[in-house]
């Protein structure tokens, strides 16, 4: 098993990859001038356990 230093890797760790997927969905495929000021803070809420 090979340990993985995410501090200089190109790969995201597994929490955060998990979030970064959840902001994707929150974004829809939208362009930013098209999201709404008062979804931001619900789109870049992260890690709410």
């Amino acid at each position: 098993m090979t340990q993985i230093d995410y501090n200089n890797s190109s790969k995201a760790c597994p929490a955060c990859f998990k979030e970064c997927k959840k902001i994707n969905k929150r974004i829809n495929n939208r362009k930013l001038s098209e999201i709404k000021t008062k979804e931001v803070p619900h789109i870049l809420k992260v890690f709410d356990f």
